[in-house]
């Protein structure tokens, strides 16, 4: 049986709290990004156009992605892995898929990420003319 002082166990807390606040972190104001990103994706016209995407998000240096969900409550969720501080917003809005990025730095789902949110762009609808 193994038996946990006090000192043992303080450390044990502290690198639990150390490991939550290295996890992801996002200052608003700079931009700057590092460690995982929640990238939420709201709306998309095609899996087509989020595989386009994913193959950019795949060309940044220093991001890796983790993973990728989707639920029809929760939309699309990438994960990606910063292994240095990236100004990551400015990037992911040059993409060709991209209309806009929104950073907000408040974590989300149990493991605390930060989240952004990517506004991909949609076509533009056609009206067609009616005959009356």
């Amino acid at each position: 049986m193994i038996g946990w002082n006090h000192v043992t166990a303080k450390g044990a807390s502290e690198a639990v709290k150390a490991h939550k606040k290295a996890i992801s972190v996002v200052d608003v104001e700079s931009g700057v990004c590092e460690g995982d990103i929640q990238l939420e994706i709201k709306p998309f016209e095609s899996f087509s156009q989020i595989n386009k995407y994913t193959n950019y998000l795949s060309t940044v240096e220093n991001l890796r992605i983790v993973s990728e969900s989707w639920s029809e409550d929760d939309g699309l969720n990438i994960i990606v892995s910063l292994r240095a501080p990236v100004v990551l917003a400015p990037i992911l809005e040059d993409m060709p898929e991209v209309a806009q990025v929104e950073m907000n730095g408040r974590k989300s789902g149990f493991r605390g990420y930060k989240k952004m949110v990517v506004r991909m762009k949609m076509a533009e609808a056609v009206l067609e003319p009616v005959l009356v």
